[in-house]
């Protein structure tokens, strides 16, 4: 099934009127696939967005390997094949998470150029946080606080420009001037539309250096 993603194309495209073009049930409920998903499941740090189809709340989650790139969404309505419908994603949550998302790489770059190696990311809102191999030796966790915050401040004033490529099977995300990565979540368009960021918390532990942060969506 070739289905096209939205949310990968553009952040800000909240709702889309499309078809049903899959639709079943399974011992967690009902379940239906759309032709134009503008949902963005959980992965890769991010959550899944939330909304509904024609008014019916909905769930994204990935269908099985068998279908690659294939999202459908968890609905206590059934779905009948073919119905046109109307999906909506939340916008206030699409662009906390899409704020969360992007500066996470921004703070992860920051924090790459010191020399730590990144681990796994977290993007959800209040508990966001980048993890690395913290080193054979502690760092000075004051000093790499203030040069991560001041930085990432610094760019986010500069408000540099957010953008997709693809390359070969991977999207890539880059931010002007600064570093690409692969990644398939949701981003802002550009880091003037961050607001109040600031290091919640940088300790490590366990041989794990834990870089927590807050945003908002300006």
């Amino acid at each position: 099934m070739q289905q096209r993603h939205i949310y990968l194309e553009d952040t800000y495209h909240f709702t889309v009127l499309t078809k049903v073009v899959d639709a079943g049930s399974s011992e967690l409920g009902n379940w239906l696939t759309l032709q134009d998903n503008i949902f963005h499941p959980q992965g890769g740090g991010q959550p899944s967005d939330v909304g509904t189809v024609d008014e019916a709340p909905v769930r994204p989650f990935k269908a099985p390997a068998s279908e690659e790139h294939v999202v459908r969404l968890s609905c206590d309505r059934p779905f009948a094949v073919g119905d046109e419908v109307t999906s909506a994603v939340d916008p206030e949550a699409r662009r906390l998470h899409a704020a969360l998302h992007t500066c996470g790489h921004v703070v992860d770059g920051f924090v790459r150029e010191l020399g730590f190696r990144h681990r796994v990311s977290n993007h959800f809102p209040g508990q966001a946080r980048i993890e690395f191999d913290a080193g054979q030796d502690k760092p000075d966790l004051q000093q790499l606080a203030a040069t991560v915050e001041e930085r990432t401040q610094q760019a986010i004033e500069a408000d540099r420009k957010v953008y997709a490529c693809d390359r070969g099977d991977l999207r890539i995300i880059g931010i002007d001037g600064l570093h690409e990565d692969p990644c398939g979540g949701t981003h802002v368009g550009s880091l003037g539309q961050l607001t109040g960021f600031s290091l919640r918390s940088v300790k490590v532990k366990g041989g794990v250096l834990k870089v927590g942060y807050v945003v908002e969506h300006a």
